[in-house]
């Protein structure tokens, strides 16, 4: 499966309520993992490569470098049980066997605020993708798709007593454009070799959410994020996204260290892609991941930290289930 959940693609983050006075209803990884193991944007939030995190440092230009490993297996028994997403004509395999897929992400990234309370993110990935099928391996690497997003501030009552509850709430959306390749991959045979490629091939709109509160050192977060898919070239369109992310975190200070231990699930669902206008029925579907992490702040620098592992799926026959999924990214704030 794609790194995005692109065969039934991660995106979205949850309906808010602001009943006034500050009250709140919300409804709704290679190098650096060397160093510390363990994933966002993450969405990564997986945010469509758009990670939003806790993010403290909200307020000031960040810049960094993200990376993220994402793990899938599929037992396929028999002849062209498993879809190719690439329309008619396209075989998806030629006989049964295990499809192992690795996808490695590097990321560079930047939130920049041009006026206040507006952010300007920027994400361009370089994808690493593999597929292991019968003692056959095959590995592509490209920048994949870039994504535009503006986020503006709608409330804040963060700087005020800490003894209170206090709230953060951004809104926006964004676009991701198609440069990254997808272009049908003839010279590989194996299956669902399609997902080789980082890029859809289509421009999509991008919708966020994210929202931030805070009673003295204990908080809780949610980002949701939406992405309406297009057709590509192809005439295949990927199936609409959804992606909730909440959690809950703790701030603690260590000398000139802020730790931010955090907890949560993630949500994905994704709607069934058409080709040429026909719903393909052998895609889509919805996932849980548990998370955990730990961001780290010093001074101007920070680490984030984020782990996923699968608790729940309802994928469709044919699909790929999620293994384990890791998230870290080095930011610098100024």
């Amino acid at each position: 499966m794609k790194s995005n959940l692109d065969i039934y693609h991660p995106a979205i983050k949850f309906k808010i309520l602001w009943l006034g006075d500050n009250k709140y209803i919300v409804r709704f990884f290679l190098v650096f993992t060397l160093l510390f193991l363990p994933g966002h944007s993450s969405i990564a939030c997986d945010f469509c490569n758009c990670y939003l995190g806790l993010n403290p440092g909200y307020n000031k230009n960040t810049v960094g470098f993200r990376s993220s490993l994402r793990n899938t297996s599929f037992e396929i028994p028999s002849q062209n049980l498993r879809v190719s997403h690439l329309g008619e004509g396209h075989t998806a395999v030629d006989n049964g066997g295990l499809v192992e897929e690795t996808f490695l992400a590097f990321e560079v990234f930047a939130r920049l605020y041009p006026i206040s309370k507006l952010q300007l993110i920027v994400n361009m990935p370089y994808n690493i993708n593999t597929i292991d099928y019968n003692q056959q391996s095959e590995t592509r690497s490209a920048f994949s798709d870039l994504t535009l997003m503006g986020m503006y501030q709608l409330a804040n009552t963060l700087t005020l007593d800490s003894l209170k509850v206090r709230h953060r709430l951004f809104g926006g959306a964004g676009v991701k454009l198609p440069t990254g390749k997808y272009e049908t991959p003839e010279d590989v045979t194996i299956p669902m070799a399609d997902h080789l490629y980082s890029g859809t091939g289509s421009t999509d709109i991008l919708f966020g959410v994210s929202y931030l509160g805070k009673y003295r050192n204990f908080g809780w977060n949610v980002d949701l994020n939406y992405k309406l898919n297009t057709k590509n070239s192809l005439d295949y369109q990927f199936g609409n996204t959804i992606n909730l992310v909440p959690r809950v975190f703790y701030e603690y200070k260590l000398h000139s260290f802020i730790l931010f231990p955090h907890l949560g699930v993630a949500y994905e669902k994704g709607a069934a892609d058409e080709d040429d206008g026909i719903e393909q029925t052998d895609t889509g579907g919805q996932m849980i991941f548990g998370t955990g992490g730990l961001d780290v702040y010093y001074k101007m620098v920070s680490l984030s930290s984020d782990v996923r592992l699968p608790v729940y799926e309802n994928m469709v026959d044919g699909m790929p289930v999620d293994k384990s999924w890791f998230i870290t990214s080095l930011n610098f704030h100024f």
